[in-house]
């Protein structure tokens, strides 16, 4: 029995990789729906079988019998088989009256049945082994001829021969890296219809799809085309690497080169200065040597051209000079305004990281001292006696530490109400009452502890003295 002992029977059909297509047998034909909608135990009905298929009144058969929708229902009567009165001699679904002796032999499902069993040891053209997954939609066009030709069982096993021969033809054809290219159904197409000329004509089923769901190829195989794909990207990486070196590279040669030409230029205008200097002078003592009367006259000139191509000489200088000034502000400008950007970021991550953690020491500091305050606070009641006994002790060390003046004198009560006390010093008698004071505290303390322990005590020398119980008795 099927999952919960009263709907389906487990198949005589042996269980398959993938989907396995049987025939099934269930208790009643109204658990068709329920049934025809899962796969139990993996395996996919076509053909259910149901045991009972009459109502009942009061423990008593009708001749009543529902049909159920989505499929084809064959009817015998003492093994012959009788038509119906729908499409094709059917039985429409609904409610039927039969006689005792019409049986409903079988229900054939209308629905589309998908088919998926992988092919595993697949050669391709390069003797690659590969593993393919592919995915059949049919549904039963004839019934009649679907039972009464192949059934279930057997035509689980030609489906699953007829796609293990076209598999195997398709990847023959391709080699290991084409492989791919067998998903979808658009590389099946051809091969579905040859089936369905087949399968329509001789067993009355319909191959809807034909679909390539996967392919599987060699673990070592795989990695293999990974590593080739990441050795790609690789190359690209350094391509583009190299390219930016290489602008890099001539930028900086271009920097130089400009550098080097402004350097030329103002070495050519310096010579070409010193060379017509050169050359007035000698014009200018050739005037001298022939004539001293044109003396005045050429000295005039000469000096006016002197300035003149100095004055040029100078200009150009200033401007190749200016020019080359241009270019290093801009390129130190450049640099500059780079490095205080970084600098400004630098100290800005700077500052937001140490106001966060500010904030979070802020935070800690503040939870610990709201714990300390609540545990103070729970805790006052039980820290009452210790805070008593701390101010108790504090006050003694004040009195110790009057009591250690070298600058005080300590007199007693009867001393000080005698007239005994140094001067009748203030500070004396302060002392002596505080001393009263500290020795009264004293005597109330033992007194208190006295009665906690439950001990006797007696007065001896003016002070409170603790006695044990059997003692004081």
């Amino acid at each position: 029995m099927g999952c919960g002992g009263s709907k389906w029977y487990y198949p005589d059909a042996p269980k398959k990789d993938g989907t396995t297509l049987c025939e099934m047998t269930i208790d009643h034909i109204r658990d068709a729906h329920d049934i025809v909608g899962i796969q139990p135990d993996d395996f996919t009905p076509l053909v259910i079988v149901p045991d009972h298929v009459r109502g009942s009144i009061c423990g008593c058969p009708t001749c009543w019998v529902l049909m159920p929708s989505g499929f084809t229902p064959m009817v015998t009567s003492f093994g012959k088989e009788v038509a119906g009165d729908g499409e094709n001699g059917e039985f429409d679904a609904g409610c039927k009256c039969f006689p005792p002796w019409y049986r409903v032999n079988r229900l054939v499902s209308k629905q589309f049945i998908i088919f998926d069993t992988p092919v595993k040891g697949v050669k391709t053209k390069d003797h690659s082994t590969v593993k393919i997954d592919v995915i059949i939609v049919f549904s039963i066009k004839d019934a009649k001829k679907f039972v009464y030709s192949i059934g279930p069982e057997k035509l689980d096993d030609l489906l699953r021969a007829s796609q293990e021969e076209i598999l195997r033809e398709l990847a023959y054809n391709k080699e290991v890296e084409a492989i791919y290219d067998l998903f979808g159904d658009e590389s099946t197409k051809e091969w579905k219809d040859k089936m369905n000329d087949q399968f329509e004509t001789s067993y009355g089923i319909v191959i809807h799809s034909f679909t390539v769901r996967n392919v599987s190829i060699p673990e070592q195989m795989a990695k293999d085309f990974e590593a080739k794909t990441l050795y790609l990207s690789k190359t690209t990486e350094r391509e583009k690497k190299r390219q930016m070196d290489l602008e890099k590279l001539g930028n900086e040669e271009s920097l130089t080169e400009l550098q080097e030409v402004n350097d030329n230029k103002k070495m050519a205008e310096d010579e070409k200065a010193i060379t017509d200097r050169a050359q007035i002078t000698k014009e200018v003592r050739e005037v001298l040597a022939m004539s001293d009367k044109d003396l005045a006259v050429y000295n005039a000139e000469t000096q006016a051209q002197v300035l003149d191509v100095t004055a040029t000489a100078e200009l150009d200088i200033a401007k190749i000079e200016s020019e080359i000034l241009q270019v290093k502000q801009a390129k130190a400008a450049e640099i500059e305004k780079g490095s205080e950007e970084l600098e400004k970021r630098a100290i800005a991550w700077e500052i937001e990281r140490a106001a966060q953690a500010k904030v979070e020491a802020k935070k800690i500091v503040t939870e610990g001292s709201l714990a300390i305050i609540r545990a103070e606070g729970e805790a006052s009641s039980a820290f009452a006696a210790a805070r008593q006994q701390e101010q108790d002790l504090l006050q003694l060390e004040v009195l110790k530490r009057l009591s250690q003046n070298p600058n005080m004198s300590i007199v007693t009560t009867l001393e000080n109400n005698s007239g005994l006390a140094p001067d009748n010093s203030l500070v004396a008698q302060v002392a002596q009452q505080g001393m009263e004071a500290f020795r009264m505290k004293l005597a109330e303390m033992t007194s208190n502890s006295v009665a906690k322990l439950e001990m006797g005590k007696v007065v001896s020398g003016g002070l409170v003295r603790p006695v044990p119980q059997n003692m004081a008795a």
